[in-house]
């Protein structure tokens, strides 16, 4: 296995070195999808017992990150990364992992952002079955809601909604299903592993094809979402911008497959409103929400076509490219002609 698919494996199958003898082996082998998200925090046990207390979760596992994957993550090899795995007792997918970087500088990835800021990972997305009570939870523990809780319909289905921003800027967007069934889920008491998770994108087109065209992941749904007709929504968005039409949203939701467990990944992408991009703070050891640890088996042969796809892409984006300096030249040259 080269250097790349090592680092890979470490993270999209979440597998920790030097356990600490806390929880017990997780089965990945009929695993596919995404197994965990990562976030980088400052307080490693404050954030897990918070996480505890709210939201019904245990400790899975506890670990210091394997060396090989230090260095994946292109740190000094002397750099010790801790780590805390959180979830509901049963659920083998969508689980959190905690990890603190120990001696080095950091930066919040998304620094008191926006809802329509792009760059890095919005939020981690969980279920819940009583919204005011998780909602309070939360503020209790810190937490801020960008607004109250806001129902709404989609998909024929009545749903509340709720974000909230706390620890090391990290957004979590509740759900809760009005009238609804959880049976489809794994069985949690309070809160819900984490079932999917959101980027807001600059280029919505591009972010599309990434998924589909270079990862050939599938597509569980696209829409572009109508606003309710007070502009009430849980984005803090300005209710008149809202009101007045200048503000759109497009929004697809991605998956590795129709079968896989866990969860999706989904993009936001807003027209009539910008703000700051926090792209190029989105790489360890920074603060907030890391990266998605998705669990692929046979991680090499899955690289291979990735890479395989890109340089398809690659070719006819040049081809394309090609097309069109012939047709522009052979423009240029009628227009010589004509005159």
């Amino acid at each position: 296995m080269n250097r790349l698919c090592l680092g890979l494996a470490l993270i999209c199958i979440g597998l920790p070195a030097a356990p600490l003898a806390v929880g017990e082996p997780i089965d990945l082998s009929n695993t596919r999808g995404m197994q965990e998200m990562v976030v980088s925090v400052k307080d490693l046990h404050g954030t897990a017992q918070l996480y505890q207390q709210v939201a019904g979760w245990r400790v899975v596992h506890a670990a210091v990150a394997d060396p090989a994957q230090v260095d994946f993550w292109g740190l000094d090899p002397a750099v010790v990364v801790q780590q805390i795995l959180l979830g509901n007792p049963g659920a083998p997918t969508g689980l959190l992992r905690l990890v603190k970087f120990v001696g080095v500088d950091q930066v919040r990835i998304r620094s008191s952002a926006r809802p329509f800021d792009t760059g890095g990972i919005f939020n981690i997305n969980a279920l819940v079955k009583d919204m005011p009570s998780s909602f309070e939870a939360l503020r209790d523990a810190g937490f801020q809601g960008f607004s109250d809780p806001n129902y709404y319909d989609i998909f024929g289905k009545r749903y509340g909604g709720a974000m909230l921003r706390g620890h090391d800027d990290v957004v979590i967007n509740l759900l809760e299903r009005v009238n609804g069934s959880y049976e489809d889920q794994p069985a949690f008491q309070v809160m819900s592993n984490v079932n999917n998770a959101t980027q807001v994108v600059t280029n919505y087109d591009r972010a599309y094809d990434f998924f589909t065209t270079q990862l050939g992941w599938g597509v569980r749904w696209e829409a572009s979402p109508e606003w309710a007709a007070d502009g009430a929504n849980n984005m803090s968005l300005p209710n008149s911008l809202l009101v007045a039409g200048v503000v759109k949203e497009r929004a697809a939701s991605f998956h590795m497959d129709p079968e896989m467990a866990g969860g999706s990944i989904e993009i936001f992408a807003f027209e009539g409103i910008s703000g700051v991009d926090f792209a190029a703070r989105a790489e360890p050891p920074n603060l907030g929400v890391l990266m998605y640890g998705v669990h692929v088996a046979g991680l090499c042969d899955y690289l291979a076509e990735i890479r395989a796809r890109a340089a398809e892409h690659a070719a006819d984006a040049e081809a394309l490219a090609t097309s069109v300096r012939t047709k522009a030249d052979a423009l240029a040259e009628d227009a010589r002609a004509a005159q």
